[in-house]
C-alpha cells in the first residue's frame, strides 16, 4: 500500500471513530458558494442519531426495489447495520446530505474500497425526494472528488441494477458503463435477494458496472 492510501485508510477510520452526537461531526461543503454539506453519519452504537435512523429506514423502504437486498427496514435494524457492518468495515463510510439550515435531504456513501489498489465505489446513494434540482449530482461529484484528493483513491465506480431509473443519473454524474452481469432472484421469507449469475440466459435485471471518468 502506498503512503497516500495508507494515510487515506487511517483518515477514514479516524473520521468514523470521531463522529457522533456528542462529538464534532466531520463535514464536506458542497458547492461554491456552499449550497449544502455532507455530514458523516455516526456509526458507533452509542452515537446513533435517532432521526438519521428513521430517515435511513424510511428512504430505504421507499426505494427498496433499487437494492440487491429487498427487505422492510426499521430503525432497530438500521442501527444494527450501522454498528456491525458500516462501522467495522474499513472500506465503507456514509454521509448525510444536509442544507445549511440542517434539513436532511438524502445520503451518499463510499464502499468496497480496496486500499491496496486504490479502487472504491459510490454506494447507498438515496435522495429523500426533496433535494433541489442538481444538488444530489453535485453532492456525489463532491464525494468522489474528496475520495480522490483526501483518500488517494485512483479509480472509482458504481454498481446499479439495470431496472433502476438512477442509471441516467449516474451517466450525468460522469460514470460510464463497462459491463453487465445477469442477476438471479432468491426469496427467503419476506426478503428478496439478487445475486450475480453469468450463466443465466433469461433474467429480469442485470447488475451494471460503471466507472467514473470525469475529473
Amino acid at each position: 500500500m502506498n503512503t497516500g492510501l495508507s494515510v487515506g485508510k487511517n483518515l477514514l477510520r479516524y473520521i468514523k471513530e470521531s463522529s457522533g452526537l456528542n462529538k464534532t461531526n466531520f463535514v464536506i461543503p458542497v458547492g461554491r458558494p456552499v449550497r449544502a454539506y455532507l455530514r458523516v453519519i455516526p456509526t458507533l452504537s452509542t452515537q446513533h442519531d435517532p432521526l438519521d435512523l428513521q430517515l435511513l429506514s424510511d428512504w430505504r423502504n421507499k426505494y427498496v426495489k433499487s437494492f440487491l437486498t429487498e427487505f422492510h427496514a426499521h430503525p432497530e435494524r438500521t442501527a444494527k447495520w450501522l454498528s456491525e457492518y458500516v462501522h467495522k468495515n474499513e472500506g465503507k463510510i456514509l454521509f448525510m446530505l444536509e442544507t445549511l439550515e440542517g434539513e436532511r435531504l438524502g445520503h451518499i456513501g463510499l464502499a468496497f474500497i480496496d486500499w491496496d489498489t486504490g479502487y472504491g465505489e459510490a454506494d447507498a446513494i438515496v435522495s429523500g425526494g426533496a433535494s433541489p434540482s442538481g444538488l444530489m449530482k453535485l453532492a456525489l461529484q463532491t464525494t468522489l472528488k474528496w475520495a480522490k484528493e483526501q483518500l488517494s483513491l485512483t479509480s472509482l465506480g458504481v454498481r446499479v441494477r439495470s431496472d433502476n431509473t438512477a442509471l441516467d443519473f449516474y451517466r450525468k454524474v460522469g460514470f460510464q458503463e463497462v459491463k453487465r452481469v445477469p442477476l438471479r432472484i432468491e426469496k427467503v421469507g419476506d426478503d428478496t435477494n439478487w445475486y450475480e449469475d453469468e450463466g443465466l440466459v433469461e433474467f429480469d435485471a442485470a447488475l451494471v458496472y460503471m466507472i467514473y471518468r470525469s475529473e
